[in-house]
């Protein structure tokens, strides 16, 4: 009597072995997806902040050329503790020549802002003066808001000093765990 064994199937062994090869497969194949992945997060996160910086550095420093002159003074570096660089600058807007209006970049929590504005005396609303200006009473001018808006956002720091026509810009940026910073200098054209 011959016994005829039955090879249509797989044993046992082969099985298993072929089923760990394959979790073994899934597993180096999920672990790079999950690499790529937050290297591509990293990478986008940081284009998003290298962007934000550097539409909000050209458009700050155009308006700085433009401008007649920056209102308050600037400290001449930013490493005097004792007189450190303020976190926003307020100028002439140079854009606008009928009427006499300023420019005001600052933080708000995470939100580099934009304010335009103009200052009148209550007795002539639609002439704007110098913010400095005083009425015949000596009061100061009261401030209209033109327009205040978001020009850029996951700032984390802003900074601003100079002399001489040069103002420099120090921005930081933060998204998730990517940090950015930049600084700049500008020269101011109409100084």
């Amino acid at each position: 009597m011959k016994i005829i064994k039955n090879k249509a199937g797989f044993t046992l062994l082969e099985i298993i072995i072929s089923l760990s090869l394959f979790v073994i497969i899934i597993i180096l194949v999920s672990d790079a997806y999950q690499v790529m992945q937050r290297a591509y997060n990293k990478n986008s996160n940081i284009a998003e902040l290298t962007q934000n910086a550097r539409v909000s550095i050209d458009r700050i420093a155009r308006e700085l050329r433009q401008s007649s002159g920056i209102t308050a003074s600037l400290p001449e570096t930013d490493t005097d503790p004792m007189n450190p660089p303020p976190s926003e600058i307020f100028f002439q807007d140079g854009h606008e020549v009928s009427q006499i209006t300023y420019l005001r970049y600052y933080l708000s929590g995470t939100d580099l802002m934009r304010q335009h504005k103009a200052y009148y005396f209550e007795s002539d609303p639609l002439v704007y003066v110098t913010y400095n200006s005083l009425g015949p009473g000596g009061e100061p001018p009261l401030e209209r808001i033109l327009e205040d808006r978001i020009i850029g956002e996951y700032f984390s720091d802003l900074k601003f000093w100079g002399a001489n026509g040069l103002i420099n810009i120090s921005l930081g940026l933060s998204k998730n765990i990517n940090n950015f910073s930049i600084k700049t200098s500008i020269f101011l054209r109409n100084h």
